[in-house]
């Protein structure tokens, strides 16, 4: 008897016995009034092994027969030895005239021996990129849609600039939406209060990369963007000519 079958036990003894009442036993078990009484009588009938699982040691009305997988294994290993496992369950329907799941041919393989469960593929590990050493080398400026006043208002875009090397943020503005003048304000702030970085890193919007731009080889080797856009275009005139992009992640 499993540990939450004792304690259903343990609870029934103390209503038969009149130590606790009905509600008390439901609250206990989680249970409703009407399944207690029910386990009362259950009880009352059968004793502790009444309240048992009734299944335990009991091989399930719908498990597939012995005789059943030891034929799937044979004709796997003889006659379709190779399949995957949704062509082999095909297979068994219309040439043997056995209908099973995918699920249930790839359990008898795996049973048998004949298939190794797949390994989970590791995902390409992305390689931090060391922070700029010193303040102004390189700002990192995005926009965020969020529902920033929860529901006291609408979903605003934050549109924001950080420095690489310290973290500090040294622009940011709501807008309703990503927008060119929401990033223009937030260069701004920063200009007016560190003054101009040397580089920005970005994403690959269009507002930062012109659509009708064409990469070399070398420029998407060193993730460097011609600065064709509108902002790019202003950046370029303060100065900042390296616009980097950052590859999206999936």
């Amino acid at each position: 008897m499993i540990k939450a079958e004792l304690k259903k036990v343990l609870v029934i003894e103390k209503l038969v016995a009149r130590q606790i009442k009905v509600a008390e036993a439901a609250e206990l078990q989680q249970l409703s009034t009407r399944q207690v009484l029910r386990l009362k009588k259950t009880y009352l009938a059968e004793g502790a092994e009444g309240i048992a699982h009734k299944n335990r040691g009991r091989k399930p009305v719908h498990a597939i027969s012995d005789s059943i997988k030891e034929h799937v294994a044979t004709l796997y290993q003889n006659t379709y030895y190779g399949c995957n496992n949704c062509h082999f369950a095909e297979l068994l329907q219309g040439r043997e005239s056995l209908t099973l799941s995918v699920s249930t041919v790839r359990r008898i393989l795996l049973e048998k021996g004949l298939k190794q469960a797949k390994q989970r593929r590791r995902g390409n590990v992305h390689r931090p990129r060391n922070r700029k050493p010193q303040a102004g080398m390189l700002w990192q400026i995005d926009a965020s849609p969020y529902a920033w006043l929860e529901d006291r208002g609408p979903q605003l875009t934050l549109h924001a600039a950080i420095d690489d090397a310290t973290g500090t943020i040294v622009g940011a503005v709501f807008r309703p939406m990503e927008t060119l003048e929401g990033y223009f304000t937030v260069m701004q702030q920063g200009i007016e209060k560190y003054g101009l970085p040397l580089g920005l890193y970005s994403d690959r919007h269009t507002i930062f990369r012109s659509p009708k731009e064409s990469l070399t080889l070398e420029q998407e080797l060193a993730e460097e963007i011609k600065p064709l856009s509108q902002f790019g275009k202003a950046m370029a005139e303060l100065g900042i000519t390296h616009i980097k992009a950052m590859t999206p992640q999936a």
